[in-house]
């Protein structure tokens, strides 16, 4: 993989998966804010993740495998003179547009400014600074990442690998000044508008598939933070587990253990988490044992099923997965199949409460 291609990669990867973890606060986060969660507001901040990512894999990767020979010669020297690349681009040839084209230093300087016009851009426009803001912002982070190289990462290394060099400043804050200048244009992606963050919303498919897929995050990402913490403590603690005990625990930490406090939580407020992220709530005769049904057909039969073991259980929770989604979209109000199975409708939980008396059991004891 070439030197251009592996950051980019790094980036890419590593911003999608930064975007799973927070795919569930980011989710409640817009609901309580905006109200809603908008798919141009979504790709903004997968951008920004990816493009931070970015910066760092361009400016610091690949890491030394060691510091040992790093440092024969001193390491590398700080470029202090501002506009050296131009005698460098000199040097190599400006005779013809092709020459300009194919020049190193050229193409360095060229790839330093593009790489902040992102930042500029998105500084600007998310955070409603003007165009010297962005432009300080981009020098600021530049700075800070000049550092970073001319440090060996704060001392990570006994000496710089990479070079400090004045240019790449003046670079990145040109980059900066442009993205802030183009920054206008990101306000035509639509669904970024004002919006009352306690007006309710309608009911719709791809609500309820988000909320599912809360869920299925919040479990799964419990469920591995748990085992986790166990395989940590038994080791740092110098544990020998017999195999057999050692998965008995990991059974019981990454599947059991969440979907028993999903059951709990159901119990308890008559709605998954994933429901109150996206501000849903069940409306109907919510009485504990039609509680345990929508969990059991729901998120927490599909945990059981899908982390308990490759085989018929795996088969399953993907049948299970799949009746789930075709049901969001065929049932009436799109309230799926662990409420149709039930009884229970799906309204906004921002609607107000009907009076005591108008409809039998708001909660899962009856009294919500």
């Amino acid at each position: 993989m070439n030197r251009l291609l592996m950051p980019a990669v790094v980036a890419v990867a590593g911003g999608v998966l930064l975007a799973s973890a927070l795919f569930v606060p980011y989710v409640a986060v817009q609901f309580r804010r905006r109200g809603t969660v908008g798919p141009a507001p979504a790709l903004l901040a997968l951008a920004v993740l990816v493009h931070a990512l970015a910066v760092v894999a361009y400016t610091l990767l690949p890491l030394p495998a060691s510091g040992a020979g790093l440092c024969v010669d001193g390491g590398r020297d700080p470029q202090l003179q501002p506009g050296r690349f131009l005698a460098d681009a000199v040097r190599l040839g400006l005779r013809t547009p092709a020459d300009v084209v194919a020049n190193a230093a050229v193409q360095q300087f060229a790839f330093n400014v593009a790489l902040f016009v992102p930042l500029g851009a998105f500084v600007r426009h998310l955070t409603r600074r003007g165009v010297a803001g962005a432009a300080l912002t981009g020098l600021a982070v530049s700075g800070l990442v000049e550092l970073t190289q001319l440090t060996g990462v704060w001392s990570l290394y006994p000496c710089a690998y990479r070079v400090f060099d004045v240019d790449d400043l003046l670079a990145n804050t040109a980059g900066a000044l442009l993205g802030a200048l183009l920054a206008p244009l990101l306000r035509l992606l639509p669904g970024q508008g004002a919006q009352d963050p306690e007006a309710p919303r309608p009911v719709t498919a791809w609500r309820r598939l988000l909320g599912m897929a809360s869920d299925v995050v919040l479990l799964t990402g419990g469920g591995l933070a748990a085992a986790f913490t166990w395989r940590a403590l038994a080791v740092g603690a110098g544990l020998r587990v017999p195999p057999a005990a050692d998965r008995a625990v990991l059974l019981l930490l990454a599947t059991l253990l969440p979907a028993a406090v999903l059951l709990v939580h159901l119990l308890s407020t008559g709605r998954t988490p994933g429901e109150a992220v996206v501000r849903l709530r069940p409306r109907g005769p919510l009485r504990p044992a039609r509680a345990v049904l929508r969990w059991l057909v729901g998120a927490g039969g599909f945990h059981l099923l899908n982390t308990s073991g490759p085989g018929a259980a795996s088969s399953l929770a993907a049948a299970l997965a799949v009746a789930a989604a075709v049901a969001v979209w065929t049932t009436r109000g799109h309230r799926g199949l662990a409420h149709a199975l039930a009884g229970w409708d799906v309204e906004d939980d921002r609607l107000p409460l009907p009076a005591a008396g108008d409809e039998p059991g708001r909660g899962p004891s009856g009294g919500r």
